[in-house]
């Protein structure tokens, strides 16, 4: 089986890396052979994903596609789709929803998933209103191509509104925790990864722990499965939560393999890219089991890199993209642990950190 990955992420390297270990090709797509998913794989094909002839070339060479995040040309992967014969999942029509936030919050609220007030921004006249009916105090966002706090914007005074287009604003919504929740969805089964919560540092995911519990997360799921079994969607999805003192509000989805779930390398008996593979190839999937009491994951960003210092640290597992360029708050790798609690697991990897400053 040859399966297609749009994108040389880091993301795209770790499905290409477990791609190998099922006995699966994985093609990239990409534009540079420097990239993480390029250096893991002798089926890497220079190309860019927006263009209409590259795609095509890339589908007539695999016999499934899928991709490392949501901002894909859909309406090209349509064409080259119909060209080709070579299907993309989770199919480009579902995506062309998902990657909008727009539309995200509209099936939200159609599926009756609880999710903060909004409203669509088209012009300032529309920002200010929303301004006021939210009492001083929302979040605006891109609709398009926002991902790690970029095109997300706090506005507590008239004077931070961006002069962006394009955007939905949001009640600010001053939660407990985050946590994120990741489902597989194959042909005719949805199976749950832990619940975890999520720490965020300038906007970008800084450390991952679990398994949490909280008493509304069954009734949220079930919500979710029907929403994912009605939009007919196949392979990982991640949805990033918010707790309130009152209830569990989805914040954003994230229709791909997710940063949140980087812990299953490690700590579970099946990981979300495995998961991925085996559901957008249309086969069984097994629930994971935990292989630890408590877990945790943390990013490697910014100007961090691994230390000739490095020294191993008992159930700390290190995980290098492989990137070439050291840039700020950018994401060069991560780091897992087990422990007996989520919380010692967490403390483990602050340890570690300190082997990997620059």
């Amino acid at each position: 089986m040859k399966v297609g990955i749009l994108g040389g992420g880091q993301l795209a390297q770790m499905m290409a890396l477990k791609a190998h270990e099922l006995g699966i090709k994985p093609y990239v797509l990409s534009s540079d052979k420097n990239d993480p998913a390029a250096q893991v794989t002798p089926f890497w094909i220079k190309g860019d994903i927006q263009k209409l002839s590259d795609l095509t070339k890339f589908l007539k060479k695999t016999d499934i596609v899928t991709f490392e995040n949501e901002f894909v040309p859909t309406n090209s992967l349509i064409k080259a789709m119909r060209k080709t014969k070579t299907p993309v999942r989770p199919h480009p029509r579902i995506i062309a929803k998902l990657q909008d936030r727009w539309f995200q919050k509209q099936l939200l609220k159609k599926y009756n998933i609880p999710t903060s007030p909004f409203f669509k921004i088209d012009n300032k006249k529309q920002t200010l209103k929303a301004f006021e009916i939210f009492n001083g105090r929302m979040v605006l966002k891109k609709r398009l191509f926002g991902y790690d706090g970029k095109g997300t914007f706090i506005v507590t005074n008239i004077k931070q509104i961006p002069r962006e287009k394009n955007l939905i604003a949001e009640k600010f919504v001053p939660f407990k925790r985050e946590l994120a929740l990741i489902l597989a969805v194959g042909k005719n089964q949805i199976i749950s990864l832990p619940l975890v919560e999520t720490f965020q540092k300038d906007f970008r995911c800084y450390w991952v722990k679990g398994p949490v519990s909280h008493p509304k997360i069954n009734t949220l799921t079930k919500k979710l499965k029907t929403f994912l079994r009605k939009i007919k969607y196949q392979g990982v999805i991640a949805f990033e939560i918010f707790e309130t003192p009152t209830e569990l509000l989805v914040n954003e989805i994230a229709p791909r393999v997710h940063n949140s779930g980087h812990y299953s390398l490690d700590a579970l008996s099946k990981d979300q890219f495995s998961l991925h593979l085996q559901a957008v190839m249309g086969k069984r999937l097994q629930s994971p089991k935990t292989v630890c009491k408590g877990f945790a994951m943390l990013n490697l960003l910014g100007k961090k890199e691994r230390s000739k210092k490095w020294k191993k640290i008992e159930e700390v597992y290190l995980h290098d993209y492989g990137k070439k360029l050291l840039k700020k708050g950018r994401k060069m790798g991560h780091l897992n642990s087990c422990a007996n609690s989520s919380k010692k697991a967490l403390e483990k990897l602050f340890r570690a950190e300190k082997y990997f400053q620059s």
